[in-house]
């Protein structure tokens, strides 16, 4: 009796872990549509829906992990500010050094430059910080996520992105086909115990 329940329960874990490797397995297969009878077709879950769930993926993207706005944001740090005033000030001397004739040099490097200078140290990082939220502002409106993820995606062959699903996810889907082999091994004993 408890050689038939086990002989069962074996029966019952084979056909669930089998059961489900084959759901695993036609996530991605047939990677190609194949036809059956009675206009069917067969294909791989993700395969048939790369461009949707490419889409999918870009928008949530976009909208809870990685803003445009907040991504352009963090571009520009407090230390980068600095060295903007700084730039700003030899770029605007250098520029004015040679346009001037060479006898205003001294007051080019002496003069202005400590006016620059001044400027920077009381105004510079207000106007640098403005100049850069317009420049953020704008730029957030070009810059479409969740398109170029969605067309990063679209753009890989389907081995391609079946690596990279099967990366990320590959323990979780060994998990789920050792859970069939432990459901349908309970379902096994189960049925036994009713039948004896």
């Amino acid at each position: 009796m408890l050689l038939k329940l086990f002989i069962l329960a074996l029966i019952g874990g084979f056909i669930g872990w089998v059961t489900n490797m084959i759901a695993v397995k036609m996530l991605f297969r047939p990677m190609n549509p194949v036809k059956l009878p009675f206009g069917f077709k067969l294909q791989g879950l993700l395969p048939a829906r790369k461009k949707d769930l490419a889409e999918s993926i870009g928008k949530v993207i976009e909208s809870k992990l990685l803003k445009p706005e907040e991504l352009l944001g963090s571009l520009v740090q407090d230390k980068d500010i600095e060295h903007l005033k700084n730039s700003i000030v030899l770029n605007v001397v250098k520029i004015l050094k040679d346009k001037f004739p060479a006898f205003l040099h001294g007051f080019t490097d002496k003069t202005i430059k400590n006016q620059l200078e001044l400027f920077m140290a009381k105004d510079g990082d207000r106007y640098i910080r403005d100049m850069i939220g317009n420049m953020v502002t704008h730029a957030t409106e070009n810059l479409a996520i969740s398109d170029k993820v969605a067309e990063k995606i679209e753009s890989l062959d389907l081995v391609s992105f079946e690596g990279i699903v099967i990366g990320v996810v590959n323990n979780e889907l060994r998990f789920i086909e050792y859970l069939g082999a432990i459901l349908g091994f309970l379902i096994g004993i189960l049925q036994g115990l009713v039948m004896l």
